[in-house]
């Protein structure tokens, strides 16, 4: 058929030229040549494909669906409509499906694939599935050939086709970092960005002052000041926004990612197969799309915008501060104790004036016992220890300070909300987080369930 593709003639990005900054300029009496066509054909195709890619960036539009039919053994992607990061429009008809026996067959050995095997049954542990833009030639006509080619006729194709390539690959979808950090920041999005001593880079460090300072404004101020630091933080954002580099780094492309990326549909884990007279049985396996990009219409954008409007927003009520998890709390030794919170802590309020420790027994009453130093772990256990210069004994009371001078900071620079549970805290005053547990008794607990999980690994 004339209108059918010609699948060896199909490549993963564009078929046609693309220039957006060069347009024709049209006479009275021109004359028309291919070149000429080429330019204008180029000019529009680039200019719209600028604005999707910049604009609104890679995403599912409509549809494309992802599906597991265990009766067929196959994976399916429905019909929809998509961006990818080059700006171009991805379109899917009809039904894709994909065997997932024969799948499994032909990428067993990826080094990517991770699956676990007994003696007839596998299960692929993650997959994605994924979309990518492809150019067909297609409809064969007649056509003169070039002088130098004796000026005979021959076939030449006549359209590019347009359509997508789908795959499935092994392991967990990526993780792209999106655009506009210093927004996405100033939003509560995103955590900050840290040096490797746990510092917050300076430009982070200024989206918290500017929060900091929005927060003490009087709340009838408050939203002008919001938008005001929109602006500055969008700026900067947008100073940093470059366009993408070809593979071999040698060129600087027109979009913010070239034309053979893909963009993300599913991802699909605890794929089983089951061998069956020689074959492949799909009895099970979890779709979750919410790893994809997804565009939003602007109209219902508009309409979500006013949800907030008279909601929580910068209202002293918000319960921001990280928090102190109870069950973390661990005396590493005598004069050490250890424990996790749920939040980034910022590093550098993490002091011994933030700590007080103290004992009681029955004959001598409280004593306090003097902190020596405090250190934060900003990583993804976040954990803080207390180094201790007396040692502990008989009724312990530990108190990590959310209110008063000198309180522990999350990274957004809200107090201490207390323990995991508790009542809320606001971003200017914080809730303290106190302990109280016998010494001895909680360290034979502990060593209790010490011993108890070395004699399960012996017996195993």
């Amino acid at each position: 058929m004339s209108n059918t593709p010609d699948m060896g003639n199909c490549i993963s990005g564009d078929l046609l030229s693309l220039s957006p900054y060069s347009a024709l300029s049209y006479h009275f009496g021109m004359l028309l040549g291919v070149d000429d066509f080429e330019t204008e054909q180029a000019y529009h195709r680039a200019k719209h494909r600028l604005h999707n890619a910049w604009l609104h960036r890679e995403g599912v539009v409509w549809g494309f669906g992802v599906s597991i039919n265990e009766d067929s053994g196959e994976v399916r992607v429905g019909p929809g409509l998509a961006l990818d990061a080059a700006g171009h429009e991805l379109h899917l008809e009809a039904e894709a499906c994909l065997n997932v026996g024969k799948w499994f067959e032909k990428n067993q050995n990826d080094p990517n694939l991770e699956a676990e095997t007994t003696d007839n049954e596998t299960k692929i542990l993650k997959t994605h599935v994924v979309i990518r833009f492809k150019a067909c030639l297609t409809r064969q006509v007649p056509a003169f050939m070039e002088p130098c080619n004796n000026a005979g006729t021959g076939t030449a194709y006549s359209r590019v086709f347009e359509t997508i390539e789908i795959l499935m690959l092994p392991g967990p979808a990526p993780v792209k970092t999106p655009p506009y950090h210093l927004l996405r920041l100033l939003f509560g999005l995103e955590a900050a960005q840290t040096d490797e001593d746990g510092n917050v880079m300076p430009d982070d460090q200024d989206v918290f002052d500017a929060l900091a300072a929005i927060q003490a404004l009087a709340e009838a101020d408050r939203p002008a000041a919001l938008m005001k630091a929109f602006h500055r933080f969008a700026a900067l954002d947008e100073i940093d926004l470059k366009p993408a580099k070809s593979e071999d780094d040698a060129r600087t492309l027109l979009f913010p990612g070239r034309d053979d990326e893909v963009v993300v549909l599913a991802e699909i884990s605890d794929l089983v197969l089951k061998k069956d007279n020689g074959g492949w049985v799909l009895t099970g396996g979890v779709v979750d799309t919410s790893v994809r990009p997804s565009h939003v219409a602007t109209t219902t954008i508009q309409d979500l915008l006013c949800g907030p409007a008279f909601g929580t927003l910068g209202s002293s009520e918000a319960d921001t501060g990280p928090r102190v998890d109870r069950d973390s709390i661990i005396f590493l030794t005598d004069k050490s104790i250890q424990f996790s919170v749920d939040k980034e802590l910022q590093n550098s309020s993490v002091q011994t004036a933030g700590f007080s420790v103290s004992t009681f027994d029955a004959a001598q009453g409280w004593q306090v016992i003097k902190v020596n130093d405090a250190k934060y772990s900003g990583d993804e256990t976040k954990t803080v220890d207390l180094t201790l210069d007396s040692a502990l004994s008989g009724l312990v009371r530990l108190i990590v300070f959310g209110t008063g001078p000198t309180p522990l900071l999350g990274i957004d620079l809200a107090p201490l909300a207390g323990a995991i549970g508790g009542p809320k805290g606001t971003p200017h005053n914080g809730n303290d987080f106190v302990d109280m547990r016998d010494f001895q008794l909680t360290v034979f607990e502990e060593a209790l369930v010490s011993s108890s999980k070395k004699a399960k690994r012996g017996k195993k």
